[in-house]
């Protein structure tokens, strides 16, 4: 009996599975202990319009991400926009999803654009991508908390 040997693209660990394309999965963005639905999220921001990062504010988040840098250079030219969350009581905006499409247009020098999540937005996100009481847990703790300066 021979095996299915499955291999990413690019033999990229970033990149898709050959072959598993058809397989329903998840995608999720997970920070601290919050976890963002990436289709969930995509769903919410479909109505908004497209803003520029501030390429300062986008190199400040890029330090904390996890970013392959092998992966940023075979990704397709038009994968999209980003998706960029806003925390409560000042706590932060992450980059949910697009931090290999920014941290490859910050490194060239081109502008990147996302769209951004309202703390509401934000809170519905986690609510449909958590269980709710969790969401709303991690939510008023947050709520409770003083902005760290690199987070403004």
């Amino acid at each position: 009996m021979s095996s299915l040997r499955l291999r990413h693209h690019n033999n990229c660990p970033r990149c898709p599975v050959i072959g598993v394309e058809d397989i329903p999965g998840e995608e999720f963005f997970e920070i601290l202990s919050l976890r963002f639905n990436i289709a969930v999220a995509r769903k919410l921001s479909a109505s908004h319009d497209l803003v520029r990062v501030e390429p300062l504010a986008l190199a400040r988040w890029l330090q904390h991400a996890r970013i392959l840098e092998s992966h940023l250079w075979h990704l397709p030219t038009n994968a999209g926009h980003g998706i960029i969350v806003t925390l409560p009581a000042g706590c932060g905006k992450p980059v949910i999803d697009g931090n290999h499409r920014a941290a490859r247009a910050l490194r060239l020098g081109e502008p990147f654009f996302a769209v951004e999540l309202s703390e509401s937005e934000t809170l519905e996100l986690l609510r449909l991508s958590m269980s709710p009481a969790i969401a709303d847990h991690f939510w008023k703790r947050m709520l409770a908390s003083r902005p760290h300066p690199d987070d403004q």
